[in-house]
């Protein structure tokens, strides 16, 4: 192949171009002059990726749930500088409010629902963001593996999607708890990690086929593009969409998952802080509604928070999404 002249006023001397796949060797001079010119010339333009940055960027919910969010990190990272042991128990019971000593008030053992509430949210993301962590691999690893591989394979992973999506979250924590001799806080993580993948596996499988049967995929195979250099360079790349979709939801399934279960009394018997088990307190004394309104509080911004970024995420993620909102622009 002969490279074409850049103009007719300052024509350029022509040069053949070895696009072989030769093991070790390497290219010439005229091939890494005109990448670098094509790369110089194509710096300008706007990519998705930062198309998709700057329309999340734009956006005031997700600028309003990640200012939410980020005071919510804040008091769980300094959790231990900003309130007392969460466990520390004194004789001051159910005390309101704005009581010497105690801000929030105080739940059935004496304990300060200002500590419970602040570490209750180092407990909250913590499990949320390792959920997420778990499901978000399992979720892309499988996906990929059934769309790229097809096949038995394929059938495999859409069998097991089918059946596990059948089955209710909560429902199989509750019996992963109730049989488990010693339930932990990873025990939460994994049965909650092990059913939500399904969503997120399917999307990418959907992902994955939609990138094989694309003419630059096509082409790459052409060229000699190994099927790692394929799932690495071309597939696995149109799938981080879907998974940061993905992580933020599930943070926040994960988060109203443990609170349910800590509400029920059902979850791991530690000594750590939670939302669910401070309302759950609650229900034992009605005319204690500090014990509600503060930790329930919580647990709703930080839901809320997830849920305005992970639908700006997708809005911005999505081209087709970006077409059709009225007055979309790629300006950036």
């Amino acid at each position: 192949m002969t490279e074409e002249p850049l103009s007719e006023e300052t024509p350029q001397p022509s040069a053949t171009l070895d696009l072989t796949r030769r093991k070790g060797s390497i290219a010439p001079p005229a091939l890494r002059k005109s990448v670098g010119r094509v790369g110089r010339t194509a710096g300008p333009y706007l990519t998705m990726a930062r198309i998709a940055l700057g329309l999340l960027a734009r956006s005031r919910f997700a600028r309003a749930g990640a200012a939410v969010l980020a005071v919510i990190v804040f008091f769980a990272m300094c959790a231990d500088f900003l309130a007392r042991s969460p466990t520390q128990v004194s004789a001051d019971v159910l005390v309101p409010p704005l009581t010497a000593g105690h801000l929030l008030g105080t739940d059935a053992l004496g304990r300060d629902l200002f500590s419970r509430v602040v570490h209750g949210a180092r407990t909250a993301l913590g499990l949320g963001l390792a959920g997420a962590m778990a499901l978000v691999a399992l979720g892309v690893a499988i996906g990929a593996l059934a769309g790229f591989v097809g096949g038995m394979v394929d059938s495999i992973v859409t069998r097991a999607v089918e059946a596990l999506s059948a089955i209710p979250t909560l429902l199989l924590v509750l019996v992963v708890g109730a049989t488990v001799a010693h339930p932990t806080a990873a025990t939460l993580i994994w049965t909650i990690a092990l059913t939500r993948w399904t969503e997120l596996a399917r999307l990418v499988r959907a992902e994955v086929l939609l990138v094989l049967a694309s003419d630059y995929v096509t082409a790459a195979r052409a060229l000699g593009a190994s099927p790692s250099r394929l799932l690495r360079r071309h597939v696995l790349p149109n799938a981080v969409g879907p998974a940061i979709v993905a992580a933020a939801f599930g943070i926040a399934s994960i988060i109203l998952a443990e609170a349910a279960v800590d509400f029920l009394r059902v979850g791991p018997p530690d000594t750590m802080a939670s939302w669910g088990e401070a309302l759950g307190e609650a229900r034992g004394h009605a005319g204690a509604w500090w014990l509600i309104v503060f930790p329930g509080a919580a647990l709703l911004a930080t839901l809320l928070s997830l849920n305005l970024i992970g639908e700006a995420a997708r809005d911005a993620l999505d081209p087709r999404l970006r077409m059709e909102s009225p007055g979309s622009t790629l300006k950036v």
